[in-house]
C-alpha cells in the first residue's frame, strides 16, 4: 500500500475546496476513535467528508457517490474496486455510527455543527489539512476555529484549536511528553505544527540550481528527491525514475547524464503544477498515483484525485476490516470444530459398548438356563454356551451371591450398558449435527465477499452463543439492514437467487413461492440456490436448471471436486424443522444432477442485489 503523501493531499484540496468553501456543517459523527464523518451542505448538495487518522491508512476524501451508466462514469471507478457492481466509498468502509457519541465528537458538535467553512489550507509541505470555520460562542460572539487533520502515519491526529488564541480545545488522541518529546497535544495546550522539514521548494529553484544540487547527490535518486524536496514522496520519486529509466542503485549515481537530470527536473515541475495529472489506481489495487506514468504497473485512470483517494483507501479500509473479521470468525469456528471433534472421538468406542452389553445379557440368559446346575459359592460357572453351538463358556460369578442373584446382576449391568450406549448414540448424533452446522458456517465464511456477508455470520454466531457481542452498538435503524441476496438472470430470463450464509438461506426460503425450484449440494456445505418461477410459467427450462446447478456446485465446499451431486426440488417440499439450527432444512421429492464445478459456466450477478429485504 502507498501512504497518503502531501502532493496527493494538495491535489485533493484543490478539488474539494471550491465545493466545500461557504458550505455549512450539518452533522458531525465519529465512527471510531480514528474516523470522523462531516456531513456538509454546499453548492445545493449534501457531501460527506470522511477523515481517517488510522495509522495504517490515514487519509481524507469526499465520499464518492456512484451513478449508473446513464448519469456518469464513476461506475467504472467503483467496478475497479469490487469488480462486481456499484459501491460507494461509504459502503466500502462499512461505516456504522455508534449510538453513544464519544466525548471528542460532542466537542466537535458543539463548535462545528451549523458553522460555515471559510477555507481549506495545507501548511507548507505538511500532510495536514486545515479547515477554517466561523464558530460562535454561547453568547453569540464569533470564535474562528480550525480543525487540523494530520495524516502522518502513527502520529496522525484530528485537532480542534482556536484561530485567535491557538489553544487546543480537544483532539482525537492526546500526545503526552512521554510519547513525544517534540510536541505535546492535549486540550488547553497551544497548537504547534510538527517540526519543520528542511526541504527545498522546487518551484523556487531553477534548473541550474537543481543541477548544482544533483552534483552533490549523496543517496539514490529516489531517496535524494524524497529527502531534499517538498511534496515528493519516495513512491512518487521512484515513479519518476522508472519512467525516465534512471537507476536507483547507489553505485549508479555518477552515471546519470545531465540530459536525464534536466528531464527529471521538467517532469517534477510539471507534476508539482499538476500539468500532467492523471489520477490512477493499479489493477491489483496495491498502488495509486496522481500521474500514473510508471509503465511497469498496469494502471486504471480515475476521474479525479478525490475519487482516486476515496476508492483506493476505501478499498484498503475494506480489505483490512474484511480480513480481520474473516480471520476472527475462522478462528472461532476452528476452535469450536476442534472441540466438537474431540468430543466425537470420545464416543467412537460405542462398538465395544454394544458388544459388552450383549455379553452381559448372554451371561444372564445362560445362568438362568443352567441355574440348577450351578452351585452357590463357586467363582466360575463352566456351562454350555447355547449362543455358540458345541462350545462351553466360563462365566465369572460373585461367590457371595446365589446363581439367581448373579443372573440379576448381569441383567442390571446389561440395562445400565444399554442406557449408556443409547445416551452415547444420542450425544454422538447431537455432536455430529453441531459439527455439520459449524462446517456450513466455515463454508459461508469462505463464500463471503463483503463485510455485510461476514457481519451476517458474526450475528449468527452471537445468536448461537459462539461469539460475544463486542464493539460499538448500532442504532435500531442500522440493525434493520437489508439482506442482500446475490441475484442472477439465466439465459432464459429466469431470476435466480443465492444465499451465501445461513441468515440469507433462511430468508431465501421464507420469501420463496411454493413452486420455485430450490437447489443445494447433497450432504455438502454450500449456498442455497433458488430459481424464481414466474406466475405464467410452471416448468423451468433445462438450460436454466443447469445454470442454477452449476451455481450451487461452484459455491460449495466441493468447488474443487468433480462429479458433485446437486439436489433440486420444489420449495413446497423443503421444510425447516422447528428449533433447528440456522440454515438447516429437510426436503423430499428431490432429484439429483451430477456436475463438475466450472467457473466459466457461471452466471454473472446482476448489479441490483437488494430486491429482497427484511
Amino acid at each position: 500500500m502507498i501512504n497518503f503523501d502531501s502532493l496527493s493531499l494538495k491535489a485533493l484540496i484543490s478539488e474539494i475546496e471550491p465545493i466545500l468553501t461557504e458550505g455549512r456543517v450539518q452533522k458531525v459523527q465519529q465512527v471510531s476513535k480514528n474516523e470522523l464523518l462531516l456531513t456538509i451542505r454546499a453548492v445545493r448538495q449534501t457531501h460527506k467528508l470522511y477523515i481517517c487518522v488510522d495509522p495504517k491508512y490515514p487519509h481524507v476524501a469526499l465520499l464518492n457517490h456512484c451513478h449508473n451508466e446513464k448519469t456518469g462514469n464513476s461506475l467504472k471507478d467503483c467496478e475497479l474496486i469490487r469488480g462486481d457492481g456499484c459501491h460507494q466509498g461509504e459502503e466500502l468502509r462499512n461505516i456504522e455510527i455508534p449510538q453513544k457519541p464519544p466525548m471528542f465528537c460532542m466537542l466537535l458538535r458543539k463548535h462545528l455543527e451549523g458553522c460555515k467553512i471559510n477555507a481549506l489550507s495545507q501548511p507548507g509541505f505538511e500532510r495536514i489539512l486545515e479547515m477554517h470555520f466561523d464558530s460562535y460562542s454561547e453568547l453569540g460572539a464569533k470564535v474562528p476555529m480550525i480543525l487540523a487533520c494530520e495524516f502522518m502515519g502513527k502520529h496522525s491526529n484530528i485537532i480542534l484549536y482556536s484561530h485567535e488564541t491557538n489553544i487546543i480545545s480537544g483532539c482525537a488522541r492526546n500526545v503526552s511528553h512521554e510519547k513525544s518529546r517534540e510536541r505535546e497535544v492535549a486540550g488547553g495546550l497551544p497548537y504547534v505544527y510538527p517540526p519543520k522539514q528542511n526541504k527545498y521548494d522546487l518551484n523556487k529553484i531553477s534548473r541550474e540550481e537543481f543541477f548544482q544540487l544533483a552534483k552533490i547527490m549523496d543517496a539514490p535518486v529516489n531517496s535524494w528527491l524524497n529527502n531534499k524536496f517538498g511534496f515528493i514522496s519516495k513512491a512518487l520519486a521512484t515513479e519518476f525514475c522508472n519512467f525516465l529509466a534512471i537507476s536507483t542503485e547507489p553505485d549508479k549515481i555518477a552515471a546519470i547524464s545531465q540530459e536525464k537530470i534536466a528531464r527529471l527536473y521538467d517532469l517534477i515541475i510539471q507534476t508539482l503544477n499538476f500539468d500532467n495529472i492523471n489520477p490512477s489506481i493499479s489493477e491489483d489495487k496495491k498502488y495509486y498515483s496522481i500521474i500514473g506514468i510508471d509503465k511497469s504497473i498496469k494502471w486504471q485512470s480515475i476521474d479525479s484525485a478525490n475519487i482516486m483517494t476515496d476508492l483506493y483507501f476505501g478499498y484498503q479500509v475494506f480489505s483490512d476490516k474484511f480480513s480481520r473479521l474473516k480471520t476472527n470468525l475462522e478462528n472461532v469456528i476452528k476452535k469450536e470444530l476442534k472441540k466438537q471433534k474431540k468430543q466425537l472421538s470420545q464416543h467412537l468406542s460405542e462398538a465395544e459398548s454394544d458388544e459388552k452389553q450383549e455379553k452381559y445379557r448372554q451371561y444372564a440368559d445362560i445362568i438362568m438356563a443352567n441355574i440348577y446346575k450351578i452351585k452357590q459359592g463357586v467363582e466360575f460357572a463352566e456351562v454350555e454356551n447355547f449362543f455358540e453351538e458345541n462350545k462351553t463358556i466360563k462365566i465369572p460369578l460373585d461367590t457371595k451371591l446365589s446363581p439367581s442373584e448373579n443372573a440379576q446382576k448381569y441383567y442390571k449391568l446389561y440395562n445400565k450398558s444399554k442406557k449408556a450406549a443409547e445416551y452415547s448414540h444420542e450425544l454422538k448424533h447431537k455432536i455430529q449435527l453441531e459439527a455439520d452446522y459449524l462446517e456450513t458456517i466455515k463454508e459461508s465464511i469462505n463464500q463471503a465477499e463483503n463485510l455485510l456477508d461476514l457481519k451476517d455470520i458474526q450475528q449468527e454466531l452471537i445468536s448461537q452463543n459462539l461469539l460475544k457481542a463486542v464493539g460499538f452498538q448500532t442504532s435500531k435503524k442500522e440493525k434493520q439492514e437489508k439482506i442482500n441476496l446475490a441475484e442472477f438472470v439465466s439465459s432464459d430470463g429466469f431470476i435466480i437467487y443465492m444465499g451465501k450464509n445461513n441468515r440469507q438461506n433462511d430468508f431465501l426460503l421464507k420469501t420463496a413461492s411454493p413452486e420455485d425450484i430450490w437447489l443445494h449440494t447433497q450432504n455438502i456445505p454450500g449456498a442455497h440456490v433458488l430459481v424464481r418461477i414466474p406466475q405464467n410459467a410452471s416448468e423451468v427450462p433445462e438450460s436454466t436448471l443447469h445454470e442454477a446447478v452449476y451455481l450451487a456446485a461452484y459455491h460449495s465446499q466441493a468447488r474443487e471436486s468433480s462429479n458433485v451431486p446437486v439436489v433440486y426440488t420444489r420449495r413446497k417440499f423443503v421444510k425447516k424443522p422447528s428449533g433447528s439450527k440456522p440454515g438447516f432444512v429437510v426436503y423430499t421429492h428431490e432429484k439429483t444432477l451430477w456436475v463438475n464445478p466450472d467457473r466459466n459456466k457461471l452466471l454473472i450477478a446482476s448489479n441490483s442485489q437488494e430486491k429482497m429485504s427484511d
